[in-house]
């Protein structure tokens, strides 16, 4: 069970981190954007630390996209 977390969490860094770079932001202007700490989004990023909800809310609005865009590569395999 823990590696079906892991890869989720590695799956959701990666889309997070897509995301991020697509709309030309680093880390901290994406923390700062999302009212975060550069540290975590950091960490989320390497996949070492998990978003809670309010976390990934903050980041999706952040981004502009809709919670579901950054969830579908959890879904889709």
């Amino acid at each position: 069970m823990s590696e079906d977390i892991t890869s989720y969490e590695q799956k959701l860094a990666i889309a997070i981190k897509h995301f991020r770079k697509s709309r030309g932001l680093s880390q901290e202007a994406l923390a700062l954007k999302a009212g975060l700490d550069r540290k975590t989004i950091n960490r989320i990023e390497q996949g070492h630390y998990a978003p809670t909800m309010t976390n990934f809310f903050s980041i999706s609005a952040a981004l502009e996209v809709e919670p579901q865009e950054l969830l579908a590569p959890l879904v889709s395999g």
